[in-house]
């Protein structure tokens, strides 16, 4: 990258930042979905950029977990050779995220998909008990919408307009990730489930439980 370039991208960041960045952190705080942020902002700013912003800051507030929950995870000492644009070799030291064994010994409990009612009570019994913030569910939207598109949208053909918004305005990672059990998500969670959409583990952090469904 040359010079100029360099400059020119970091005084976009930089506009970005002050013009919009924190009121997209902020309207996440707020639950308001990607559509719903691109309207409230004013700063013209890419829709991709804006669920880009919207996944990093779940991630930071902990209401999107990448590794499983109730592991523990730490940093160790990296160093990466970068080079100036006369060739010039240095060496930045970063820090790289490292991902312990599950520090929780579960309980387990497993509840048939057909059942329901007994999972609606057992899940909103749990996040009564746990709290939302330490309430989580299995997500495989990302899986789903790479290697089985046309069940996918069949998924989201069950879910009510604001639902569907959520789960679409994000671009889930390829992989399971772990979605807090706030208001919103149980709601999501509940309904797939009802209509034989959702199977997987739900984790109760304060219990040191965890629900499967199979």
């Amino acid at each position: 990258m040359s010079e100029q370039s360099f400059f020119q991208n970091a005084l976009s960041n930089f506009t970005h930042e002050v013009a919009a960045g924190g009121s997209i952190r902020h309207l996440t705080d707020l639950g308001y979905t990607v559509k719903q942020i691109s309207e409230q902002i004013s700063f013209p700013t890419p829709t991709e950029r804006i669920r880009r912003q919207v996944w990093e800051r779940l991630i930071e507030t902990e209401v999107i977990l990448t590794c499983e929950p109730g592991c523990n995870t730490k940093t160790k000492a990296d160093y990466v050779r970068e080079y100036d644009e006369y060739g010039r070799a240095s060496f930045r030291k970063v820090a790289m995220p490292t991902a312990e064994q599950p520090q929780i010994q579960w309980k387990e409990f497993v509840v048939k998909s057909h059942e329901t009612e007994k999972f609606r009570k057992i899940l909103e019994k749990k996040v009564s008990e746990n709290g939302s913030s330490h309430s989580y569910a299995a997500c495989e939207f990302g899986i789903l919408m790479r290697q089985e598109p046309a069940h996918f949208q069949e998924l989201l053909g069950v879910l009510n307009e604001k639902q569907r918004e959520y789960i679409e305005g994000l671009p889930w990672e390829p992989k399971s990730v772990y979605h807090r059990l706030n208001s919103r998500m149980l709601e999501i969670l509940l309904q797939l489930s009802a209509e034989g959409f959702w199977r997987g583990e739900c984790y109760f952090l304060k219990t040191g439980e965890k629900v499967r469904v199979e």
